[in-house]
């Protein structure tokens, strides 16, 4: 992934660089190319230029754990939300020597492959301070679940939100994961579509 200067805010965009979530990775030692014997991979759910992706739901795609990139895979029936387009030819990050289906491992060893996303909806996209408040999971593509929090956003003198049981805003989108928590303060990738609803 290209070095991101400045910490997953992007501010108001049409195109965004993504992560790839392409199922089970298979490695064959035993493939010839045009210089002989060569390693090279399979993809359980190759993503392809032009294709259509969806918001991975995946608990591990946290902003750590993604550097506060955004991870898509291809549509599943009602599951996920199409954000968008591939739009160039993805490539390999890291491309790993043995087989891999264990996408919290994958996301640690950088073994995966990248991309450009064109978004149907152009939005605000902005990193977020995460205090929960042990009311939800934050989940990408689910809205309703955060609000904009004013106190803690005035005491960080940034963008800080908490996590609701029901009634947020649904104009804020997640694109990471958070576990439900009562006591954690951690990142959150954030897009809008609107205006975000405040709380006190």
């Amino acid at each position: 992934m290209a070095a991101n200067t400045i910490s997953g805010d992007y501010g108001f965009v049409t195109q965004i660089p993504v992560i790839l979530k392409e199922g089970k990775i298979t490695v064959n030692t035993s493939a010839y190319g045009p210089w002989g014997k060569t390693t090279v991979c399979t993809l359980e759910s190759e993503i392809k230029q032009f294709d259509v992706v969806s918001l991975s739901a995946d608990t591990a795609n946290t902003a750590d754990a993604t550097g506060n990139n955004v991870v898509v895979t291809l549509p599943a029936n009602g599951s996920g939300l199409a954000i968008g387009r591939i739009i160039d030819e993805p490539k390999w990050v890291r491309q790993p020597s043995t087989s891999q289906e264990t996408w919290a491992t994958m996301l640690a060893g950088s073994y995966y492959r990248i991309a450009t996303v064109q978004l149907y909806v152009p939005m605000s996209i902005f990193k977020a301070t995460l205090v929960c408040a042990d009311a939800a999971a934050i989940t990408p593509g689910t809205t309703g679940k955060l609000n904009i929090g004013a106190s803690a956003s005035l005491a960080a003198n940034g963008l800080s939100v908490v996590d609701v049981a029901s009634g947020g805003s649904a104009d804020m989108i997640p694109l990471t994961y958070a576990a439900k928590s009562d006591s954690e303060t951690v990142s959150v990738l954030i897009g809008f579509k609107g205006f975000g609803t405040v709380t006190t």
